[in-house]
């Protein structure tokens, strides 16, 4: 990463110098005026480096403001008792690549008041703070509009390198390394915030006006594929490296968004996306959470859909207990095209059914699944008469699986109602969220690593990138918004479409074709 000393005239144009980096006549050829552009560029930025860096200054001028900060910073830590320390030397990363000098407040905690032995190694974020930095937003030694735009890329490219390689094209030299870890103390900020705002949620009453109140709301919940680095311990092989183990882990997708009239996703208000790596009790206690906090007990109603993962239903009706959503409001519901596929697997081991005709009758038992007020029930009966011989075993578990999940799987009465029968926007998210970038051959990531970019990439996903980086900015989690957007607000906030025209989603338009 280079330093530059920046330097320009009042009225911030394009001076002597700056021109002095072009040492050709006017372009006449493309490669000339791509060097041209780069030129006039790179002065620009150096130009906003050297304003950001007088305004800097400035604010370290302003005795009131340095005292605010201080007051500030020992506020957000009641239990630390931080001495002020003086002015200390740090650096400041700016937009234009330049490293800008600084001498800044300090405080540290009070080493006299510890109890035990003294720290002789530095904790891992450091033993201080810089109070009149962070009250700009400037934490990591990066401006609020680096870590925006590094973060993001450390999610948009297939890997740190490339994203430092892009923004060396933009001017400054940026290690991989330290792309990484800016982005991973944006997400590590964000999720403490999260997990601080829902724990006061579920300690406090449900807020009868929150965001979802009088809404419809679905909640779909489903599982995603990441394979993890596990080393080895002991020694390293002889190359110097530890061996290691690849396990995959499941990343758990919680989608919440809100459904018009029709049953169909509404398509001007933002979705909620967020993903844990952790067990089936955290990714509960995050969807309580989230729905305390919205105040989904005041929705219209609350559709719980998911397949037919038992970690998932095991736990659904401690959600809505503990989220204080009344049972009248409440349906689960089993995503049809997951029952659509046991079902075809047990009809396929159907083999009283001569081969050749087993399709079609798997085509009337879905039809009447999905159209049939006792539709579960039909397929049922039918499948306890073919329940014999070679492949029984795998008929009968079918059979249990539809009468765990009778009464989820009412299609025809989801139809009265106008709600949907699939979960197609989770399924969505985590092709989007998680596949495409976290998934891939000879892809491994360690865990805290993966989770943390995951919650950063869902963020953006959902159209959220800006209301992430506030929340971490101003320290502060508040309720997120399900506000209608106009088209054009929405179409900025979501660079790439979601699939809102996936069949699944669609209640009046439900197709009946095999997935």
């Amino acid at each position: 990463m280079r330093e530059t000393c920046v330097t320009c005239d009042e009225t911030g144009s394009w001076d002597e110098a700056s021109a002095a980096e072009w040492n050709g006549d006017l372009p006449r050829t493309a490669a000339e005026f791509l060097a041209l552009e780069e030129a006039i560029l790179g002065a620009a930025a150096r130009q906003a480096d050297a304003e950001i860096a007088r305004y800097l200054e400035k604010v370290h001028q302003d005795e009131a403001f340095v005292t605010g900060a201080i007051a500030l910073a020992r506020a957000r830590r009641p239990g630390k008792k931080l001495r002020h320390k003086g002015r200390e030397s740090t650096w400041v990363q700016l937009p234009g690549g330049t490293r800008v000098p600084l001498r800044t407040p300090y405080l540290r905690e009070e080493r006299a008041q510890r109890q035990g032995r003294p720290r002789k190694v530095r904790g891992p974020t450091g033993s201080g703070v810089y109070p009149v930095l962070e009250a700009l937003g400037i934490t990591d030694r990066v401006t609020p509009w680096v870590r925006r735009e590094w973060s993001l890329l450390a999610i948009q490219c297939g890997s740190f390198r490339e994203a430092a390689a892009i923004l060396e094209q933009r001017g400054p030299h940026v290690e991989p390394t330290a792309v990484a870890r800016v982005a991973q103390s944006t997400s590590q900020a964000d999720q403490a915030l999260r997990d601080e705002a829902l724990a006061q949620a579920c300690a406090q009453p449900v807020p009868e006006d929150g965001p979802l109140a009088g809404l419809r709301v679905r909640v779909s919940v489903d599982g995603g594929r990441v394979r993890t680095r596990d080393p080895y311990p002991g020694r390293k092989t002889a190359r110097g490296r530890h061996r290691y183990d690849t396990p995959w882990r499941e990343p758990r997708m919680l989608v919440i968004d809100v459904l018009d009239e029709k049953g169909a996703t509404d398509k001007m208000r933002l979705p909620l996306y967020d993903v844990l790596m952790g067990d089936a009790e955290a990714t509960c206690t995050l969807i309580i959470g989230y729905l305390r906090l919205l105040g989904a007990a005041y929705a219209q109603q609350v559709e719980f859909i998911a397949d037919g993962a038992e970690w998932i239903w095991d736990r659904a009706e401690q959600i809505r207990q503990k989220a204080d959503i009344p049972a009248d409001r409440w349906r689960e519901v089993v995503d049809f095209y997951h029952a659509s596929e046991h079902l075809h697997e047990a009809v396929q081991r159907c083999r009283r059914v001569p081969a050749d005709e087993r399709e079609a009758w798997y085509e009337v038992l879905r039809r009447s699944l999905r159209r049939d007020t006792d539709g579960v029930d039909l397929v049922i009966e039918s499948l306890h008469d073919q329940a014999h011989g070679r492949g029984a075993r795998k008929v009968k578990e079918a059979i249990t699986y539809f009468e765990k999940h009778r009464d989820r799987m009412a299609y025809a009465q989801l139809d009265t109602r106008h709600l949907p029968v699939g979960s197609g926007p989770v399924e969505s998210a985590i092709r989007r969220v998680i596949n495409l970038r976290f998934k891939g051959p000879s892809i491994f990531w360690n865990p805290d690593t993966v989770e943390d970019l995951m919650h950063l990439r869902a963020a953006f996903k959902a159209g959220r990138w800006t209301e992430m980086i506030l929340r971490v900015l101003n320290h502060a989690f508040p309720p997120p918004s399900f506000e209608p957007l106009s088209p054009h607000q929405r179409d900025a906030l979501l660079p790439v479409e979601p699939d809102l025209h996936n069949p699944e989603t669609n209640v009046a338009q439900a197709s009946d074709a095999p997935r």
